[in-house]
């Protein structure tokens, strides 16, 4: 996109184009802060998130001892002994990171697994109540990555459009103006001189 043919070639558009120009490439510069802070947010995130894999494992691991327990004791003295153990309470917040809203899970009241009068249960309860932290901080820690991820490539397709189309285009204009001043320059010098040269010819 370019302004040239569509604005008057005169210095007070040069000058404007100029403050213009010169607005625009500083917000790119805190564009581009804005995006390099995006990514070391990212990347500090993605060690959190590559606990997975093993995650997973884990879950699996649990769920066979708890498949375990559960056939042994049966549905109701199972269902009894869950009823002992409690909730565990979470409470959600957000912050801002360069302007993005993240969410943060606390837990406020683990579950309590100490009164649990089967071995078998209590061996998976065990295997199971660490897990339960593991995976709130892994939904955690996901949500705050696709957030950010969002804003970073909004804020990257803001710095390319500026860096590739809109500081172009300006730039280019301005180097218009300059060249068409410089001409209006060159032919009023000139046509000063004629004059001048006519006049002196008429007094001679």
């Amino acid at each position: 996109m370019s302004f040239m043919g569509r604005v008057a070639a005169t210095k007070g558009v040069l000058l404007r184009l100029r403050e213009q120009l010169q607005f625009i490439e500083k917000g790119r510069e805190i564009l581009k802060m804005k995006r390099e802070r995006l990514a070391g947010e990212v990347n500090s995130l993605l060690a959190e998130v590559r606990v997975r894999g093993e995650l997973e494992k884990e879950i699996m691991g649990a769920y066979d001892s708890l498949k375990k327990a559960y056939s042994m004791l049966g549905y109701q003295n199972f269902q009894s002994i869950a009823l002992t153990v409690g909730q565990t309470d979470v409470s959600g917040l957000t912050y801002s990171v360069m302007g993005v809203i993240v969410p943060e899970l606390r837990i406020e009241r683990d579950a309590d697994i100490s009164n649990i009068p089967s071995g078998v249960a209590y061996e998976t309860s065990e295997k199971l109540s660490p897990l339960l932290m593991k995976i709130i901080k892994l939904g955690e820690s996901e949500a705050k990555i696709e957030r950010l991820v969002d804003e970073f490539m909004s804020t990257n397709r803001k710095v390319n459009a500026l860096e590739q189309i809109v500081i172009p285009s300006i730039a280019g204009t301005i180097r218009y103006i300059e060249g068409r001043l410089y001409e209006e320059m060159l032919e009023e010098f000139i046509r000063t001189k004629h004059i001048r040269e006519v006049i002196r010819r008429r007094r001679a």
